[in-house]
């Protein structure tokens, strides 16, 4: 019988490989004979990193990288990379004629801010500044983001500038986050905050002493909440204000990456962003491995009744007000349905993303993977699906060598999105060679920026369909790009609720419509939950 299964993060260092060296002139049919000569990603990655920009034929092949749909974000990522390292005044006068405001040219401008802006070069900042008037939301968004990296006080005046005419969440989120890492301020929600901020503060203002007093003053956030339940150890953050709105991010998930995204809705609901508990954290009695095995079942059933008493506590210590509403993500989404079935009186509403019905749906999921993979050629997302499955003692497939490792690291994160070339992703997994976190007290673990090592699990056998009814309203929202989850197992789960469960699609999504669709995605939430918008402060008018 084959179990899905939850790997462990490795705790291991790795080596950090000497950058290859360019090669010589390389034409257009030579590289894709080359890039198609082999299927792993970090060897085609070396093909994109080895060409040499001040050569035409090889940034003819860097071009194409960054604008041809057969690209992920990894292989974009790598051609940005070679553009940054390139300080050749030809080459850059060539990237400046690229003008931002052009939809055509959107891919190739989205790269250039990326590019100018991690290279933290001051004289790049004017073409930055014009980005952000792109009529391309990618542009402005690459813009937004990486002026963060160029310590220069026109980068903070330009933020707030354009923001105060932009309407695009996606975008002005990141205007919003590059502006506090910028300057070390924090709430400020609205550009008009930060215009006053900065009407007063521009003239005196100074990077390394915002930085220290920063430091000097730096509370703890009054926002997180650290408590024990029912044995169980559990850390949330709260922010925004209204109806109370649990959110429960995927297993081996940091849950940043949902913060970030969910920010607009802080004003229409009091988000408690939850940390997910890891198997360390079931103290009281601790997590036994499952029988024959040599990692415990993730206790689904242990947590509802943590999170059941979390509620009663908040609600004792007047911090919410009323019933939960519930967003959880992928695995976490049976914690949800778990939760609302034995606790329903703590329950006002469910909203599922990602969700399968049970374990039986899950292993689908998992051979879809497989099965994509051999369609699309794709040797590595064939190798992650086979990776989830273990047979008795023995699990199918096992990485060979750290390379590997990675790029099965790397594809099991891009294939929860619908557009693969999305540089949010790269973003979002950080460093291709990962970041080092602390496990415990006496152990580091290097992992993807986006990961929590949680320690390794199995998935319990699950079943939604036998669970009792309840009369929750449950929507599920599924991507039409997503692999692992289906439209056919969304209407299951609706089915399953009756006239209280709902389904809601996303045509350019996978797994991560908050993401990919958020303007969509916060309109169907909102509407769910019935929260009703504070209207915004009127601007006052620019001299």
């Amino acid at each position: 019988m084959k179990t899905t299964w939850i790997p462990a993060i490795a705790l291991c260092a790795l080596c950090v490989l000497a950058a290859p060296a360019p090669a010589d002139a390389m034409e257009l049919k030579e590289f894709k004979r080359a890039f198609a000569a082999t299927q792993n990603s970090w060897e085609r990655r070396a093909l994109v990193e080895q060409l040499d920009p001040t050569d035409k034929k090889s940034r003819k092949i860097l071009y194409y990288v960054l604008t041809s749909p057969q690209f992920d974000w990894y292989m974009r990522l790598g051609a940005i990379d070679v553009f940054m390292k390139c300080d050749d005044e030809k080459v850059i006068k060539e990237l400046e004629k690229v003008k931002p405001s052009k939809k055509k040219d959107a891919l190739k401008a989205e790269a250039i801010a990326v590019a100018f802006g991690k290279s933290g070069n001051i004289a790049r900042a004017p073409w930055l500044i014009k980005a952000l008037k792109s009529k391309a939301d990618l542009v402005r968004r690459a813009a937004a983001i990486n002026m963060r990296f160029i310590r220069d006080k026109s980068m903070i005046g330009a933020l707030i500038t354009a923001w105060q005419d932009e309407d695009k969440f996606t975008v002005w989120v990141h205007m919003l986050e590059s502006l506090e890492k910028l300057t070390y301020q924090q709430g400020m929600p609205n550009s008009q905050d930060w215009a006053d901020w900065w009407a007063v503060n521009e003239d005196a203002f100074d990077f390394e002493k915002a930085k220290a007093e920063a430091e000097k003053n730096k509370t703890e956030d009054k926002g997180i909440l650290k408590t024990n339940i029912r044995g169980t150890n559990l850390t949330l953050r709260s922010r925004g204000s209204g109806l109370p709105l649990l959110v429960l991010p995927d297993y081996g998930f940091e849950q940043d990456y949902l913060e970030t995204y969910l920010r607009n809705l802080e004003d229409t609901n009091q988000i408690l962003y939850m940390r997910l508990p890891g198997t360390a954290d079931f103290t009281d009695p601790p997590l036994q491995n499952a029988p024959g095995a040599p990692q415990p079942y993730y206790p689904l059933e242990r947590i509802s009744d943590a999170f059941e008493g979390l509620h009663k506590e908040l609600v004792k210590q007047k911090k919410i007000k009323g019933k939960f509403a519930i967003l959880a993500h992928g695995i976490s989404c049976w914690i949800a349905m778990k939760f609302a079935e034995k606790h329903p009186r703590a329950v006002r509403r469910v909203i599922l993303i990602g969700a399968h019905s049970g374990s039986k749906a899950a292993g689908e999921g998992i051979d879809r993977l497989v099965r994509t993979g051999q369609k699309q050629g794709d040797l590595e997302m064939e190798h992650y699906g086979l990776s989830r499955q273990f047979d008795g003692q023995k699990y199918n497939y096992v990485t060979k060598g750290d390379d590997e490792r990675w790029a099965l690291s790397r594809k099991s994160f891009t294939v929860r999105f619908g557009d693969r070339r999305n540089l949010e992703i790269g973003r979002l997994y950080g460093p291709i060679n990962g970041v080092q976190k602390k496990v415990g007290e006496d152990r580091i673990a290097i992992v993807a920026k986006y990961q929590r090592p949680m320690g390794g699990c199995f998935i319990p056998e699950f079943s939604l369909f036998k669970l009792t009814k309840t009369p929750t309203p449950t929507m599920i929202m599924i991507g039409l790009g997503s692999i692992e989850s289906s439209g056919e197992d969304a209407g299951a789960i609706a089915k399953f609720y009756g006239r209280y469960g709902k389904v809601a699609m996303f045509k350019r999504s996978g797994e991560m419509p908050f993401i990919e669709e958020n303007e969509k995605f916060v309109e169907t939430v909102r509407k769910w939950l019935g929260g009703k918008r504070k209207k915004k402060k009127k601007r006052k008018k620019r001299k």
